[in-house]
């Protein structure tokens, strides 16, 4: 089974509270559904919890963008082996595990972003 790795919790400057998130898919077997990364919201239905936006498939040094969201959903062949992701996470409570399709995962403290993902731009929902 898959095992997930978190790297790093980055907040992101913006309107809302978001931060950019990056984690190691270790033994990626085929495709899974990257929405079905979430984290619970206490007294909330599943429906309105968060989910990664803007996802990104990194070169395994972290210092490239290899595909994204839209072009990961098109190519069977990145879904296998190590998987470098990183996407932005709104509302994200660092003091709850994210939810992933391979078990819960807590998350480090938010540390500052790191240049080599600078490349990585926020959007605006």
């Amino acid at each position: 089974m898959p095992k997930i790795e978190i790297i790093g919790v980055y907040p992101i400057d913006a309107e809302q509270p978001v931060h950019l998130v990056e984690l190691w898919v270790r033994g990626a077997q085929g495709k899974f559904k990257i929405g079905d990364i979430t984290q619970e919201v206490p007294g909330e239905p599943p429906d309105n919890w968060q989910c990664p936006y803007l996802e990104k498939l990194l070169s395994p040094s972290g210092d490239k963008v290899v595909a994204d969201d839209f072009e990961l959903m098109k190519r069977p062949d990145l879904w296998s082996g190590d998987m470098r992701l990183a996407f932005f996470f709104h509302y994200l409570d660092l003091e709850l595990p994210l939810k992933t399709p391979f078990g819960e995962v807590q998350l480090p403290a938010e540390t500052e972003l790191p240049d080599r993902l600078a490349m990585i731009e926020y959007e605006e929902p």
